[in-house]
């Protein structure tokens, strides 16, 4: 049996959509700590078996997990000074429940040494706790979401300026939709035993790179503009309503993208899927026919 945690949150959404496809609604279970949420309700109606599992609640994980073989544990949005111990909260539980094999979404270049905050002080301590577990495990690290290069589409085609911090860094990125079915498969298939995985779109993209591409894509001229991370912090505070404890720790990772500290090109997500992941104007295009369809 298989088992997503978090279920209630983008990433998981897209596991979930190709565990439907891959397996049924029978052939894995979901956890989150607000199983009467609308996602949690349609699951359930869909045969889903939705549990209640907070990692801020170390009680509740233990039944989570009963009976089941394989769990993929997502990470929370929490501020990351209690994100690590969330995180062994879920590996403690599922060493206790008897789950076999644990699958974890890390992030790009995640090291003692890394500039993303997130990296370094959650990351890489929650890859080694799980390396020593005695567990089986799967490491997912994935690239920097193309998604949030477009959380503000209507904003950026409207002020024909894409805001970003990054200067001229490159970066790899890949879409949480294409991850949501490398991530599945890992759950479904087996030969991924103890791998770290580094998932990658085939090739890096500069912020201007990706500007072009929208003007592309929308046939609307929009230009890249940098922010320096302490204006990053602003702007997704003032635009997006990011709380200041999140958006400064955000600050390295920002650093780290103009540093090309995530300008790292891999075949790792084609070795997982069989297919190579989307690039970034496939992205863009199939956003764009979904927002004509609408």
């Amino acid at each position: 049996m298989l088992l997503v945690t978090g279920a209630n949150g983008q990433f998981a959404g897209w596991v979930i959509a190709n565990l439907l496809e891959m397996v049924g609604p029978k052939g894995f279970a979901v956890c989150s700590r607000s199983t009467d949420s609308d996602r949690a309700k349609d699951l359930a109606a869909k045969g889903v078996s939705v549990r209640e599992g907070d990692f801020d609640r170390p009680e509740t994980l233990p039944g989570a997990m009963a009976g089941i073989d394989k769990v993929l544990v997502i990470p929370t949005y929490a501020v990351n000074s209690v994100r690590l111990q969330q995180n062994l909260n879920a590996l403690e539980a599922a060493k206790a429940a008897g789950v076999k094999h644990i699958i974890y979404p890390s992030f790009l270049g995640a090291g003692p040494d890394a500039m993303a905050e997130h990296s370094q002080l959650v990351h890489y301590p929650t890859e080694q706790a799980i390396q020593a577990s005695g567990l089986t495990y799967t490491i997912l690290r994935h690239a920097l979401y193309a998604d949030i290069m477009v959380d503000d589409l209507d904003e950026t085609l409207k002020r024909g300026a894409l805001l970003r911090a990054g200067a001229t860094g490159a970066s790899t990125y890949v879409a949480r939709e294409d991850l949501g079915r490398s991530a599945a498969t890992v759950m479904v298939q087996d030969g991924h035993e103890n791998r770290i995985y580094s998932e990658t779109m085939e090739r890096s993209y500069t912020g201007a790179d990706i500007a072009a591409l929208i003007s592309e894509v929308f046939e609307q001229p929009v230009r890249f503009e940098s922010l320096s991370p302490d204006a990053w912090v602003e702007f997704i505070h003032d635009n997006w309503g990011v709380p200041y404890e999140i958006g400064n720790s955000t600050r390295g990772t920002m650093r780290g993208l103009e540093n090309g500290e995530f300008d790292i090109v891999t075949g790792d997500y084609a070795a997982i899927t069989g297919a190579p992941p989307r690039d970034f104007r496939q992205f863009l295009v199939d956003l764009k026919a979904k927002r004509d369809a609408a």
